[in-house]
């Protein structure tokens, strides 16, 4: 990892750390402990086991993508790609995606180009679903996602259209100024072959989606990956007396609007997660300070556990794969 990566990684931890503690600033950790004793460690183990469905079926999705790009990588070895793809999360803030590639780069001999094409379609589909959750949500539960962020009303006269047209102007002149040095100085030139290589190997990727023979299968495992991961935090409420009667409606609300956290470039979406859920339960009825306890409990159970099944996955990729080198990336 360059310098670059590693600033940007410390950075972001010291903003969740940051967040984290203006959020538990004057929570009592004695209480904390205490109330941790309340737990049902039964309903927290039925969220973990949950979560591994959950990565077993995005390893599923993965293969489905594969198919059309005439490879079969070996299914435990993309559910051990997905696992270090949720460890690595944890330490560094996107580095995930990254790190899940050279797996199946290294082990199952994929080119990293073509890689990257069918990883931008799994990004793509669950950027859609994110925004679908947020319209569905957005249209379900105005009221009370207006009661949370205190929307302020809008009033269109204190808009200037001539800023507007001033800051879309510079940004038109901006591009064009770009365009024109590439093309005077032949920016690109020297890398041309190289570019129209990936760019066909990214295109090729990108578009498996199409060729796809099942897409209703790919469709479904998508949605079922939130689903379970909705049910992952439901059974948390079930785990902690204070929220054992919340409703489903009550986890899908908070779900929903916690997991846009997690677009947040920092690790786990530490701190901002946890803001989210507190507010969603304050709005439940439940009081701060038990809603602090469950968004520490449920956040460990279902992000901080792939620090141990990372682990595990790391450990057992060079065993399921003996005779598998490095090979060099194209």
């Amino acid at each position: 990892m360059d310098r670059k990566k590693i600033y940007q990684s410390i950075l972001f931890f010291i903003i969740g750390v940051a967040l984290l503690w203006f959020i538990f600033r004057d929570t009592n950790l004695e209480q904390v402990k205490n109330e941790l004793y309340r737990v049902k460690w039964f309903w927290v183990g039925v969220s973990v086991l949950l979560n591994l469905i959950s990565q077993l079926v995005r390893a599923f999705r993965w293969k489905t993508l594969f198919i059309p790009l005439k490879y079969s990588p070996k299914i435990y070895n993309l559910f051990y790609a997905v696992l270090v793809l949720a460890f690595t999360n944890q330490v560094i803030p996107r580095g995930g995606e990254i790190a899940r590639l050279g797996v199946i780069n290294r082990y199952e001999k994929v080119p990293m180009s073509k890689l990257f094409g069918i990883a931008l379609v799994e990004r793509l589909t669950d950027l859609i679903i994110l925004i679908l959750i947020f319209l569905i949500l957005l249209i379900w539960q105005f009221p009370i996602i207006q009661k949370l962020a205190a929307l302020p009303q809008i009033n269109l006269e204190d808009i200037s259209l001539l800023r507007i047209g001033l800051i879309v102007s510079a940004v038109v002149a901006g591009l064009f100024l770009i365009y024109y040095l590439i093309r005077r100085f032949k920016l690109l030139n020297k890398f041309s072959d190289k570019i129209k290589s990936i760019k066909n190997d990214l295109h090729e990727g990108f578009t498996s989606i199409y060729h796809i023979k099942n897409k209703l299968l790919y469709f479904v495992q998508s949605v079922s990956i939130y689903a379970i991961w909705l049910l992952m935090l439901y059974v948390l409420f079930l785990a902690y007396p204070p929220t054992e009667d919340l409703s489903f409606k009550a986890a899908a609300f908070t779900f929903g609007l916690a997991t846009l956290a997690f677009l947040l470039p920092i690790q786990a979406g530490m701190g901002a997660w946890h803001f989210v859920v507190i507010q969603c339960l304050i709005i439940f009825g439940i009081e701060s300070d038990v809603g602090k306890v469950f968004a520490l409990m449920a956040h460990s159970a279902t992000n901080h556990i792939y620090l141990i099944t990372g682990i595990i996955a790391f450990v057992l990729l060079p065993i399921s794969n003996p005779q598998k080198q490095t090979v060099k990336n194209d």
